[in-house]
């Protein structure tokens, strides 16, 4: 009994994932067949990727609103140089969106702007750079070259894979190994979990923070980049919104935002029961798609009310087994 009770408080996210596919399921037939899924699959492996960038501040126990606009930004450069380069059009949005992810580092790490306010700032004034360099209107300069088509159309086995979720899954894999196995990755939680105890370990706060964010602006690009392919041409408001669904996934994947904790395949899977959530909404008949938001919210209200049981359940164990220091001392 005690071994299934470490396992669902392990796997909530995975358990949570399972449910919403029988969910699907049973609100209609059609939401697991192949053409569906695989839809669905690409349009969340894109913000899947925004997500696994955002896993890196949340870790360290910050915070980015700049993706959306990253993302977006980043869209633009690859859809504006795609017909000079593909090379040019590739390395251009993700030059941009480590830049904005090193901006963001140097405002919450030098100029001691608190993270919230930081992103923010950049957030908006990125959405705005957009919104002029686009004219308030999405940008198609023609047909894109192969190569740069197939990263946001193109698929893998023949029908099998989109090529969207084959990088998501690679990206998954590498950042799990760069968490787990790395020095930065070991960094990042030490810095989330108590940013004085990492000064006194010797970590480089500011390294740490840079790193989080350039990596986070970097897949906000790798984002931007595959829905510019998939679309075509670039829209200024693209991406609005996925700092929040970004943040959303992170969390019901098991991440606090206290930072410290989380790992990259909750962040999976919370990125693909947003994506599953979002297309059962839009298959079934019993709710208005409006409320769609509004269910998103509760399931996450009540996914942070119970990492916050669960996180107090756990500290109350940690208190009752440590020995009573004192008493032993009176004793003595």
């Amino acid at each position: 009994m005690k071994r299934v009770k470490t396992f669902i408080a392990g796997n909530v996210a995975l358990i949570g994932l399972l449910v919403v596919v029988l969910i699907g399921i049973s609100v209609n037939p059609k939401f697991f067949t192949l053409d569906n899924l695989t839809n669905v699959l690409r349009s969340a492996s894109i913000m899947g990727i925004v997500s696994v960038g955002m896993t890196f501040v949340i870790i360290c126990g910050s915070i980015n609103l700049s993706v959306s606009s990253a993302f977006s930004l980043c869209g633009y450069f690859f859809i504006a140089f795609s017909q000079r380069s593909s090379a040019l059009a590739l390395l251009v949005p993700m030059a941009a969106g480590v830049a904005i992810g090193l901006i963001n580092g140097f405002l919450i790490t030098k100029m001691s702007i608190p993270a919230f306010v930081g992103t923010l700032a950049t957030m908006l004034f990125t959405r705005g750079l957009v919104l002029m360099l686009t004219n308030e209107s999405s940008v198609n300069l023609g047909e894109l070259p192969p190569l740069l088509n197939f990263i946001g159309r193109g698929m893998v086995l023949d029908t099998l894979f989109s090529f969207p979720l084959v990088v998501f899954l690679v990206i998954i894999a590498a950042t799990s190994f760069l968490l787990r196995k790395r020095s930065l990755g070991r960094a990042m939680y030490v810095v989330g979990g108590n940013a004085e105890a990492a000064k006194l370990m010797g970590v480089s706060l500011t390294v740490t923070m840079f790193a989080a964010h350039a990596l986070s602006g970097l897949m906000a690009a790798l984002g931007g980049i595959i829905s510019a392919s998939r679309l075509g041409s670039a829209v200024p408001l693209a991406g609005t919104g996925y700092e929040l669904y970004a943040i959303a996934a992170v969390v019901i994947g098991g991440a606090p935002l206290t930072g410290g904790i989380g790992k990259m395949t909750g962040t999976l899977y919370g990125a693909l029961i947003m994506g599953l959530f979002s297309n059962i909404f839009s298959m079934q008949n019993l709710l208005h798609p409006l409320w769609e938001n509004v269910v998103v919210g509760v399931i996450l209200l009540v996914v942070v009310l119970l990492q916050s049981v669960v996180m107090q359940g756990s500290t109350r164990r940690k208190k009752a087994r440590e020995p009573n220091v004192s008493a032993t001392q009176n004793a003595t």
